[in-house]
């Protein structure tokens, strides 16, 4: 892993601000996680399903930057599986499907502590031409 990359993808402004954590990455794939406290429950009780979108949308930008190469978000579709609850950490790990260069698909999954699938994404992106890391590996065009 590339050391300016982390630094850049673990300083993440929203992340941070919800207390989402980057586990680990590396070029494709991103696992991040947050534990479920009372401010992030809607009122059923349950985990804000905006938060556990928040959660799979970090995985899916940094696994999809992480190849340095500017990589913006042009759809995403989310499922949502089972509630997740107070005091409940969930992981979410984002796998590269499909890369052609110019357009790539990732898959998320969100789970909970004891390894219940709690959602899905699919998330889509558009590559651009600008690197941002000074080691990016660019990607086929």
């Amino acid at each position: 892993m590339n050391e300016e990359m982390t630094n850049l993808f673990s300083n993440d402004a929203y992340a941070k601000k919800l207390n989402i954590k980057l586990v680990e990455w590396d070029e494709g794939y991103a696992k991040t996680e947050i534990t479920i406290t009372e401010e992030m429950l809607n009122f059923h009780k349950a985990a804000h399903g905006g938060l556990v979108f928040s959660l799979a949308d970090y995985a899916f930008a940094i696994a999809s930057n992480s190849h340095g190469q500017v990589a913006v978000g042009i759809s995403t579709n989310m499922s949502y599986v089972e509630a997740a609850e107070l005091g409940e950490r969930l992981t979410c790990t984002a796998t590269e499907v499909n890369n052609n260069g110019r357009l790539a698909i990732y898959n998320m999954e969100v789970k909970g502590d004891n390894g219940n699938l709690k959602a899905t994404m699919e998330g889509m992106v558009y590559r651009k031409r600008e690197t941002f890391a000074k080691t990016a590996v660019k990607v086929k065009e």
